[in-house]
């Protein structure tokens, strides 16, 4: 039995994320129905992670187990062909027998893209904001969010372990566009999202650092927006 790793590249848009869902559209049931018509048996493909519905990514680790003798490249055209033009697996390789795409993982790196304009175009993957933002107040932000912290109070997540080592933030601009560049060991449910939202309000003067603060402690706070989910992609895994 072989243990193949695959890459992944997806637009998130019409799918209700990653995990398989019973009479929705997701990523993991189409891989796993195109896998199945090239090998004719089921495979079971384990992700390197939940993504929530419109979330996009440009590189997606998943591995699965083949008793098959198809050489890799075959099996990565075949699984193309059945796949819709919206997911796309760049790469299948032979994996070490104990790999596994979430549980091997080291690190990720999210991008989140907030738009200060109106674009058709663009706001697929965007989030469109009518108001100004301070970039200079919000990287000053920045650091409150890095290192080892306990985020389960600040993404309201049911997950026992809300430790999680965020390594690096940034927020950076280009014209009318403002990129968020999140680095962690692990994250939490919507936890890159409410990070966004955090700063985003930080930069428009309705948060102050002190708000974040007690955001994180899991105090009271003004309330701030969850960043919508189409703004999100996963950039990198690394093992």
């Amino acid at each position: 039995m072989r243990n193949l790793r695959a890459d992944l590249e997806f637009d998130g848009a019409r799918y209700s994320g990653w995990q398989y869902q019973p009479n929705r559209p997701t990523i993991q049931g189409e891989l796993e129905s195109a896998l199945s018509r090239v090998l004719q048996s089921q495979s079971v493909v384990y992700g390197c992670g939940r993504t929530d519905a419109g979330v996009s990514a440009r590189c997606y680790v998943a591995n699965f187990h083949a008793d098959s003798a198809l050489p890799t490249e075959r099996l990565r055209s075949g699984v193309n062909h059945y796949l819709p033009k919206d997911i796309h697996v760049r790469t299948i390789k032979e994996a070490p027998p104990g790999f596994h795409a979430r549980f091997s993982a080291r690190e990720k790196t999210y991008l989140y893209h907030v738009l200060l304009a109106i674009s058709p175009l663009r706001r697929r993957h965007a989030w469109e904001y009518r108001f100004p933002l301070d970039v200079e107040r919000m990287r000053k932000a920045v650091p409150l969010f890095q290192g080892s912290k306990d985020f389960q109070r600040f993404c309201r997540t049911r997950d026992a372990n809300g430790k999680c080592t965020v390594k690096a933030v940034t927020v950076s601009q280009i014209g009318d566009e403002i990129q968020f560049s999140v680095c962690g060991d692990r994250f939490l449910y919507k936890m890159v999202r409410r990070i966004v939202g955090a700063l985003v309000a930080c930069g428009s003067g309705r948060l102050t650092q002190r708000d974040i603060r007690a955001a994180l402690a899991g105090k009271p706070h003004p309330p701030f927006q969850t960043a919508p989910a189409q703004g999100l992609l996963l950039d990198s895994v690394a093992y």
